[in-house]
Parts: C-alpha cells; structure tokens; sequence
C-alpha cells in the first residue's frame, strides 16, 4: 500500500510540475501579443482638442459656439504618415459642416475646411501657406453628391487610392495633372488633352480640362 500511495503521489506531483510550466510557457508566449498591443495603442492618434490650433481657428472661422465629434484617419501605407480628420459641428446644427485635419504623428494643425451644403461651396484653409480657397462649382464634382455632400468622415478612406503620379499627399491636399493621347493634328503639330484635378482629402474639389498645341515629337 505504501508503494501504491508513492506512485500516485508522484504522478500529481510530475502533473502538477507540468502544468506549472505550461501556464509559463503560455505567458511567455503570450508576452510578445501584449507588447504589440501596446505599441499599437502607442500609434493611435488623437483627433483634435479645444486646445489645439485647428479648434482655435474653427471657433473664429464660425464666430460662435462648436463642438468637435468623430475622427479618422488617413494613413500611407508605404510610409506610415498621414492625417487625422475631426468634424466640427456648429451650435444649433444637427450635422457636422466643418473638418480639422491634423498631422498623425504629432497632432500638428495642417488644414481647415467648411462645407455649406445649403449654398454647395466649400472653403479651404491652409496652415503652412496662410492660403483660403473657396471652390463654388461642387455640384460639377463627381464625388460630391456620391459622399453625401462631401462627408469627409464616412468616405474619405474609401477615395484615398493613389497612383505612381497622384501619390497620398496629392490626394489628401493638392492637384494631379491625367495626359489624353498625343494626336499629330497636321503640318508637324500635335495636340493633346489633359484635366488637372484639385483634391481635398481625397474627393475632387475641381477640374480645370486643357488643351495643348505642340511640334509633334520625331
């Protein structure tokens, strides 16, 4: 009996010593999971604040109370860089009109833009350049009506696809140029038609179609 009793203490005590370095073994597998996610909460942005320039700028633009509301961002998957978009909501308003965009890494105010969907023109604010743009022909937009007015919130991550010569910083805030064909049009000339389009956080504000008259290439 003594014997019996030896054996089985020692099986619970060998299983005991097992699971012991099971539960470690988990932990340390486990730790690794932890730290990425700690180093992914690190990387989150903050939208913007009633402390930072951008809410500043916007309560003077409006010249009344607002409240800031929901944020995304738009990150370059190449590179990690991008922008966050916070809507602001003027007091008595029930939908959000105005947009700070702040810079992802460091929170820094980049632009400012207001979208009257009453009277469909949308201004724009420059921090770096101190430049105000007012595009008023947005119904000639084909990306206006489809985001409902240019909600910059819903649908600006879905119209941030880039290309090799419209890259992310060109869709979030400048101009892409798209060449037609080059045609010969006669007596050594050619011709060829180009649309240079303004984009503002990824939808396009404006299109300015050129045409140009040239010595055909040899």
């Amino acid at each position: 009996m003594k014997k019996i009793k030896i054996f089985a203490l020692g099986i619970i005590g060998a299983t005991l010593i097992t699971t012991g370095l099971y539960s470690c073994s988990n932990e340390e597998v486990n730790n690794p999971q932890q730290e990425n996610t700690e180093q992914n909460t690190n990387l989150q942005s903050k939208p913007a604040t009633t402390a930072g320039d951008g809410y500043v700028y916007a309560l003077d633009f409006y010249g009344t109370d607002i409240s800031l509301g929901r944020s995304v961002d738009l990150v370059d998957p190449d590179t990690s860089e991008g922008v966050t978009v916070t809507e602001v909501t003027v007091d008595g308003d029930t939908r959000a009109r105005g947009y700070i965009v702040n810079k992802v890494e460091n929170n820094d105010f980049l632009y400012f833009l207001d979208v009257d969907r009453d009277t469909d023109i949308l201004t724009t604010f420059e921090e770096t350049t101190d430049e105000v743009l007012t595009f008023n022909n947005l119904l000639e937009s084909p990306d206006y009506l489809d985001t409902d007015k240019f909600d910059f919130i819903e649908y600006s991550q879905d119209y941030m696809t880039t290309s090799g010569d419209c890259g992310f910083w060109k869709k979030v805030w400048g101009k892409c140029t798209f060449y037609g064909n080059i045609n010969p049009i006669g007596n050594g000339l050619c011709s060829q038609t180009s649309t240079t389009v303004t984009y503002r956080l990824g939808k396009i504000a404006n299109t300015e179609p050129n045409h140009n008259t040239f010595p055909c290439p040899e």
